[in-house]
């Protein structure tokens, strides 16, 4: 892929940044400027051969933000193949003119927020984040709020950052490691010991639901270990009852107070899960049980890529907690292979 690049110019139009970017020649031509000589990242404006506007982050690809990119309307996000030189790029393109107004908003408020971050790969990050946080302002419907369900399994994720990871690496490398929001399989990767994390109500069925065949596969990790909470629905005179904003607004307080430079991305994060400050949870009230880590390792009862032919894809099943007792472990011996982690 060649790059055109044009200088930032004082006659840019402020309320344009592709005034005077004409389209390439080809498909394999991108024709870009950067977005702001003071910026410390590789951001640009920039036209595609179709004439379609984008903005483009252009990065090593080590710090290309990992996980699954959202898809919103009028707006498309991709990411490149590495090109000879290690690099790739990250896009927003506006495919729909109609949506202009907040394609522009939407890029310049990805510009300033990865204007403070402090690496490569914590843009990349930023860039990420930012975008899912669109995805769920823009989408469709009256109510959108999480689900009863959808509350427990964040709270659950929480939990594990909040009791089991900010102890260990600190609020920026714990948060850094809370991954599930954004696409990753498992909800946390910490090097190579990774933890998936389950709510469940305490007098259900002794089961939890496995979304996909990579939730469990250890393949690519030292460690990989399950954490299942109970979590139920709180009586009216609980007095230890809590909501969702309850936990967050506790971490969020924290981060502020220890590391304020890591709330932007403990919040994308949080809004890439479906979370918004804004909402009201007072109505779903939650008391949480006991907790236990599985260590997901040798003759573990669960499906993998490795157990089936190619061709099978979103697999789900039940996972039966009674067979999975063997495979219980206590609290220190997590937190020693994350403790390992950071050494």
């Amino acid at each position: 892929m060649t790059w055109k690049r044009k200088k930032w110019g004082a006659t840019m139009s402020a309320d344009d940044p592709w005034t005077g970017l004409e389209p390439p020649a080809s498909a394999d031509i991108i024709n870009a400027k950067r977005v702001d000589g003071k910026h410390p990242w590789n951001f640009f404006w920039a036209r595609s051969v179709d004439r379609k506007c984008l903005l483009i982050l252009r990065c090593l690809t080590a710090s290309a933000p990992k996980g699954k990119l959202p898809k919103l309307k009028g707006i498309e996000v991709a990411q490149s193949e590495p090109d000879t030189g290690g690099s790739t790029t990250v896009s927003l393109k506006l495919t729909d003119n109609q949506h202009r107004d907040i394609f522009y908003r939407l890029c310049l408020d990805i510009v300033q927020a990865t204007s403070v971050a402090k690496s490569e790969i914590e843009a990349g990050e930023t860039f990420l984040a930012r975008t899912w946080r669109w995805h769920h302002l823009l989408r469709g419907g009256s109510d959108r709020r999480l689900s009863a369900e959808e509350q427990k399994g964040l709270i659950g994720e929480l939990f594990v950052l909040e009791r089991h990871l900010i102890p260990v690496f600190g609020p920026a490398d714990a948060t850094a490691a809370w991954v599930g929001p954004t696409g990753s399989p498992k909800d946390f990767e910490c090097g190579r010991v990774s933890i998936e994390a389950k709510a469940r109500r305490g007098a259900a069925r002794p089961y939890v639901a496995i979304s996909s065949e990579f939730q469990l596969d250890a393949g690519g990790c030292d460690a990989l270990f399950l954490y299942v909470v109970e979590l139920d629905t709180a009586p009216e005179d609980a007095s230890a009852a809590f909501t969702i904003t309850d936990v967050a607004r506790r971490i969020a307080e924290r981060i502020a107070a220890d590391a304020p430079s890591v709330t932007e991305r403990f919040e994308g994060q949080l809004v890439a899960a479906g979370f918004s400050w804004d909402d009201d949870y007072s109505s779903f009230r939650w008391m949480s049980g006991p907790h236990r880590f599985l260590h997901v390792g040798e003759n573990f009862p669960c499906i993998t890529p490795a157990a089936f032919a190619s061709g099978v894809e979103r697999v789900r099943y039940d996972l039966s907690l009674v067979d999975c007792e063997p495979f219980r472990v206590d609290d220190e011996i997590v937190r020693g292979r994350m403790e390992s982690v950071r050494q």
